[in-house]
């Protein structure tokens, strides 16, 4: 069953992880939606879970921009001085990922989506995190066309290198697999081995998913194909170009930044269009949707000692739950 959250109805399950679930919750109170990411730890090795929460807390509630999905509050669960679990409340966006068969976009309005997309991590860019994990799941878009970027919780500071290999193996920049220090330029190979695989409906070969396994480091790379071509014979040559641009082993070669990807995006639109019209008209330059006029309610309190005995952590002690919270962000 699903976790009962004082003040809150779950309105559907959205996924299931090993330690983690999330849900679409609605406040009893205001009648506002929101994702619900909430982490149960078991044993020691389950508190890395939490720190992707934290993670993607500090981050999220950092960025203010419309592409990035929002995050309000983080809250831990506590018993005897120790964390038991964590709810983290997020923006609840109602959209299809790209990853799902109920996407279906063409060429040009790929490209837009993904031009959005650039523009959000533009902002972390700028923000000093680099997203680390972009792929299509990773990407929703709603039936009014706005285009989020969720799941911040393996990013990084930029110019930092991870203590471990983290990631998705079929968008892992080479960087990632040999932890050496990631730059925007690591979310640049993501982005074109993203768009790769909306495009063409294959992955694109990195260092980690030509090898027979991923814990085998010394295989890495042994069989990466050195020919992408055949995967993208059908694109228009603009676009094959971009994606091959952007997944250069060597950081140096790729397109620098998402500034330059931007400007590379609305050109190949333009040509898309003109080779469609016969004429030059440009395409827009692609904007991010505006912030949402009104102001998302404060994420109502919750009694985190129920939520231990749902999570089936608690003790039979009289020890309170406690929390650490911040306020969530503003939104005007």
């Amino acid at each position: 069953m699903a976790v009962d959250i004082p003040n809150y109805r779950i309105i559907e399950k959205l996924g299931v992880g090993a330690q983690t679930r999330v849900f679409r919750a609605r406040c009893m109170r205001t009648g506002a939606d929101y994702t619900v990411k909430i982490v149960k730890v078991l044993k020691p090795e389950d508190a890395s879970f939490i720190d992707l929460l934290r993670t993607e807390h500090a981050i999220g509630s950092t960025i203010d921009h419309p592409v990035i999905r929002k995050v309000f509050e983080l809250r831990l669960l506590r018993q005897r001085f120790r964390v038991r679990g964590a709810i983290l409340f997020l923006e609840y966006v109602a959209g299809v990922a790209l990853a799902d068969k109920e996407f279906n976009a063409d060429l040009d309005e790929t490209l837009r989506i993904f031009g959005h997309v650039a523009h959000g991590l533009q902002a972390m860019h700028l923000g000093g995190y680099v997203h680390a994990d972009l792929k299509p799941n990773n990407i929703l878009v709603t039936s009014e066309g706005e285009v989020k970027l969720i799941d911040l919780g393996q990013s990084s500071k930029i110019h930092e290198a991870k203590a471990k290999i983290q990631g998705t193996i079929d968008y892992m920049a080479p960087e990632q697999v040999q932890r050496g220090k990631l730059d925007q330029r690591t979310d640049v190979f993501g982005f074109g081995a993203a768009l790769h695989r909306v495009v063409t409906g294959k992955s694109i070969a990195t260092e980690m998913n030509q090898t027979v396994s991923m814990h085998s480091q010394g295989l890495i790379g042994k069989r990466v194909s050195q020919l992408r071509e055949s995967n993208m014979l059908k694109l228009p040559i603009c676009v094959a170009r971009l994606i091959d641009d952007c997944c250069q082993g060597d950081p140096a070669a790729r397109v620098s930044d998402m500034g330059a990807l931007i400007e590379r995006i609305a050109l190949a639109r333009t040509i898309l269009a003109k080779q469609s019209t016969g004429n030059a008209t440009a395409v827009d330059e692609v904007r991010p949707s505006e912030p949402a006029a009104e102001p998302v309610e404060s994420v109502e309190p919750v009694d985190t000692a129920d939520i231990l005995e749902e999570l089936g952590l608690a003790d039979g002690t009289d020890e309170s739950a406690t929390k650490d919270s911040m306020e969530p962000p503003s939104q005007s």
